[in-house]
């Protein structure tokens, strides 16, 4: 038999296996033509438990219509059509998403399910899940039934309600939760499509139960659009019933509810982060006055075990300022419990400063050496000296420019430490009070004393050079000084051209001279539409700035972009966004419209404003770098007398050249 003998029980064995799968084969194709049979009537099933489910909640879901307002909310178009609320008490309490009102209307207009019309009020505000309750002059309304808590399983059917076309029916969309406790613990998650049409409408199990209110949230912002931008993109978010209703007595008696906030920060990010083990505590945060201390692991909150970072903040994000938590603590081989009641924000932070520039060509291999000792600074009132080296601050060792910075860190200006320096191969002890970081332009600052490598250079293409990002079709070009070394690192100025005008000729003549004396890599992008940057570039060019990372020796504390007129939105949009990357923003004749996030005490971030005098600018740089100086930034404002054709001048390029040479400033 080919070659093979078998065995007649082998041979018995074989037909049985064929037959077995000769039946299997028939039940497959039978529950298979089953299945098809059915198909028809298991559709028509869910259709009808979508429209029962909907139907249920009919009476409870409203339409919300606004009057008047602004029409703009930073770069997001405020809705002008009906959105939806959902009735939570019967004597006229409606609960809906906060985004339908940020263009602060004038009026508000509820139409029931019955067709009824009421004029609403605002009575309260969650700002944490951006909801907003408004109260109506009704009676007898139908309260929304909530599902409950358990309720809420990934998989299950979910669907999105509105009530902004026909009146009659309430208009839906079908998805699954596909997440819960997203979003530190606030949301549910679902790809049932949400988006302004049903803002504020309820989010419903096939019971016809509530299980969340709709509303726009995004992880990576807080401000009143974030989340706008996923409109119909199947990840949307509802706030869970549970939650609302266990605040409802605070929004109803005219409370405005806020995130707690703590005031401590962490080394790792991320969902994968690992062991809540604190880097830093803010200074005067509710943290800091607990007595929280950089080093402390906490354990849990409230009893709840928090064994990860995302799990602490998921703890924390479901609480509210001024709501009190308890922490458990290790610090050391000690245990110990913390009582911390959360904010609402925290003090502008301010960075502390020595008012000195460090060394960077032929640094000591321990401490800080001393380029420049900024004039009647806190280093200069205290006797530091250009040459000397920094070797202990605050009772710490100093070993190099990021152990300076951990330092200065938790320290606030005013504040007087202990520090020691070398000064002639002997150790002078100095006392010193520490100021605020100081936003003076030097008017004069000599470059730094070139120190030639003993080895030669390796090869490195320098001059002006031009070319395309691999994997992005973003152009650019760039001037890397003829003297680059990779033992020197160089500072890097991203130039964000106006739009119809790249200026290549013209930046490149003002600027060369000066990346050559003061180790300076200037880098352009292009932008692909004539008429200018978008948001949607700012991806793009921070890859560009990795990318030259890559290539070059860059001094990660020397990265600024300078944007012109039209450009400067961006160049603060970039700076924000990816403040690990840019630690300056130099913007000429032009302003930043949209909310200013926090001061972050991790990612310094220097800030220089000029204006051409007579400009329409000047006014609005005055009020902006009024706002930067109120959240303690640095900001530095200049005004200087523009060149008759519009162009930029030698005063401008080396009062920003000066600026970024002494970015590292501390």
């Amino acid at each position: 038999m080919c070659g093979k003998l078998f065995s007649f029980r082998t041979l018995r064995a074989a037909i049985a296996a064929g037959m077995a799968a000769f039946l299997c084969v028939v039940l497959l194709a039978d529950a298979a033509n089953a299945q098809a049979d059915a198909t028809p009537e298991i559709a028509a099933l869910e259709e009808t438990s979508f429209q029962q489910a909907v139907a249920a909640v009919d009476p409870s879901v409203v339409r919300i219509e606004t009057v008047g307002g602004v029409d703009l909310v930073g770069e997001v178009l405020t809705a002008a059509g009906p959105t939806t609320g959902v009735v939570v008490s019967a004597d006229g309490f409606i609960i809906t998403s906060r985004f339908n009102f940020i263009s602060k209307p004038t009026s508000i207009v509820v139409t029931l399910a019955d067709g009824t019309k009421l004029p609403a009020q605002i009575v309260g505000d969650d700002m944490s899940r951006m909801l907003t309750l408004l109260k109506v002059d009704a009676s007898g309304l139908s309260p929304i039934q909530p599902a409950p808590v358990e309720s809420s399983r990934i998989g299950s059917w979910a669907l999105a309600v509105g009530r902004t076309f026909e009146l009659e029916f309430p208009n839906l969309s079908v998805g699954i939760v596909s997440a819960i406790e997203r979003l530190n613990g606030r949301a549910i998650q679902t790809d049932a499509k949400v988006s302004p049409l049903n803002y504020g409408g309820p989010l419903v199990d096939l019971a016809g139960r509530a299980l969340g209110v709709l509303v726009p949230l995004s992880p990576q912002q807080t401000d009143e659009t974030a989340g706008v931008e996923w409109y119909d993109g199947g990840i949307g978010f509802a706030v869970p019933m549970a939650d609302i209703y266990r605040v409802l007595p605070r929004l109803q008696a005219g409370e405005t509810l806020k995130q707690g906030l703590i005031g401590i920060q962490f080394q790792e990010r991320g969902p994968l982060a690992g062991t809540p083990k604190i880097q830093a505590v803010r200074p005067e945060s509710p943290g800091d006055k607990a007595g929280l201390e950089a080093g402390d692991v906490i354990l849990s909150v409230d009893n709840v075990a928090v064994s990860r970072i995302p799990l602490l903040q998921r703890e924390l994000g479901k609480r509210y300022a001024g709501d009190t938590v308890t922490l458990k603590v290790k610090r050391g081989e000690q245990t110990l419990d913390f009582t911390v009641e959360l904010a609402a924000e925290l003090l502008p932070y301010q960075f502390a400063s020595l008012g000195i520039l460090p060394q960077r060509n032929g640094a000591p291999e321990l401490g800080v050496g001393i380029r420049a000792v900024m004039p009647d600074g806190p280093a200069a009132v205290a006797g530091m000296k250009p040459g000397d080296v920094l070797v202990s601050l605050a009772d710490r060792d100093i070993t190099d420019f990021a152990s300076l910075l951990e330092v200065l860190r938790p320290l606030r200006p005013g504040t007087e430490v202990a520090a020691s320096v070398l000064r002639d191969r002997a150790n002078v002890p100095l006392r010193i009070k520490l100021g605020g970081l100081t936003t003076e332009v030097p008017a004069e600052l000599v470059p730094e004393k070139e120190v030639v490598p003993e080895e030669a250079a390796p090869e490195s293409s320098t001059g002006r050079l031009s070319d395309t990002l691999p994997g992005r079709e973003l152009k650019y070009w760039s001037y890397v000084p003829e003297n680059y070394h990779p033992e020197r690192p160089l500072g890097m100025l991203v130039w964000l051209h106006p739009g119809g005008d790249s200026m290549e000729a013209e930046v490149l003549r003002l600027f060369r001279d000066h990346c050559h004396q003061r180790g300076i890599l200037l880098l352009a992008p292009l932008a692909g539409d004539v008429a200018g940057w978008s948001a949607d570039d700012v991806e793009a060019i921070a890859d560009l700035v990795r990318h030259f990372q890559k290539e070059y020796k860059v001094d990660p504390h020397r990265i600024a972009v300078c944007g012109l007129e039209d450009s400067v939105p961006v160049a603060f949009q970039l700076a924000f966004k990816h403040r690990d990357l840019i630690r300056g923003i130099a913007g000429t004749n032009g302003v930043y419209r949209q909310r200013v996030p926090d001061n972050d005490p991790d990612y310094r971030c220097q800030i220089l404003l000029t204006g051409f005098e007579g400009t329409p600018a000047t006014e609005l740089l005055k009020r902006f770098s009024g706002i930067l100086a109120a959240m303690n930034y640095p900001v530095s404002l200049n005004f200087q007398e523009g060149a008759a054709n519009g162009s930029l001048t030698a005063e401008w390029t080396e009062n920003t050249i000066r600026w970024l040479d002494s970015l590292d400033r501390i």
